[in-house]
């Protein structure tokens, strides 16, 4: 008897020429053996951080019809994994999709990438972020918000799931951070590296589709922080030796799997 394949339903961005939102993790999610199913929330050309991007947000009722396709085919999904929302209306999709993901499978891994700022200003409406807040944080087991994100989350939201802090600064050096409420508490724990001169696109969603890999192989969290924040510390020092703008991926892939784990400290 062979062991089933995880599958995972990835709904983000799809930019044609750059490896980040769901081209990334897809790609990440994919060279750990977990198959993947992709909803474009945007149909863009490139990155917006290069200029003008080409295409924007997938129509909502064009969204909902693929996923309709999608959801004929009744697939099992193990997990789900949202990214940037293009439109207020997809954020109301995605959690009628985890209902029906989680309806068949309650054991799926639900986690929300809460793609809406940084360096201290929204880029996103201030609605589609309320909706993302209110509608899928209370959904995920797991949350993978830059710090920055954590923070603006926070205050508009008394209880938060656990949390996968991407960007956390450690001293001179920054990595990611784990945090888990536990009782009247938190568990926490970091994996940190040295910072780079630039960041390349496309770290955020590929640690949050490695992280999320990892934990659907059987890693606990500190196991599949260690991991996931090692492989892309490892393609970031690439792209940096590269003076490269993205992630080298497809290139480096082979850090995906065989990176050695940073450690991890309390």
């Amino acid at each position: 008897m062979t062991t089933p394949i995880p599958k995972t339903l990835v709904i983000s961005s799809t930019v044609a020429s750059s490896r980040v939102g769901a081209s990334a993790a897809s790609f990440c999610l994919q060279r750990l053996g977990i198959e993947t199913v992709v909803l474009p929330t945007t149909l863009m050309g490139r990155h917006p951080g290069w200029g003008a991007p080409g295409g924007g947000a997938v129509d909502a009722a064009r969204l909902r019809d693929v996923w309709e396709g999608v959801k004929a085919q009744d697939l099992h999904f193990d997990a789900v994994l949202t990214g940037y929302m293009g439109d207020t209306e997809h954020v109301a999709l995605c959690e009628e999709i985890i209902g029906h993901v989680f309806a068949k499978n309650p054991d799926a891994i639900i986690a929300v990438d809460p793609v809406m700022g940084d360096h201290g200003r929204l880029y996103i409406p201030e609605a589609r972020a309320a909706a993302i807040i209110e509608r899928l944080v209370p959904l995920a087991n797991f949350i993978t918000p830059n710090l920055w994100e954590r923070d603006y989350i926070q205050n508009h939201r008394d209880v938060l799931p656990a949390r996968l802090i991407t960007s956390y600064p450690n001293g001179e050096d920054i990595g990611a951070r784990w945090e888990e409420p536990v009782g009247d508490g938190i568990t926490a724990f970091q994996v940190s590296h040295p910072k780079f001169t630039s960041v390349p696109h496309g770290g955020g969603d590929s640690l949050a589709a490695l992280f999320l890999g990892r934990r659907l192989l059987g890693q606990s969290p500190r196991q599949a922080l260690a991991a996931s924040v090692s492989s892309v510390y490892e393609i970031m020092r690439a792209a940096d030796a590269l003076d490269a703008g993205e992630l080298p991926l497809i290139r480096m892939q082979a850090f995906i799997t065989d990176a050695l784990p940073l450690h991890v400290t309390s």
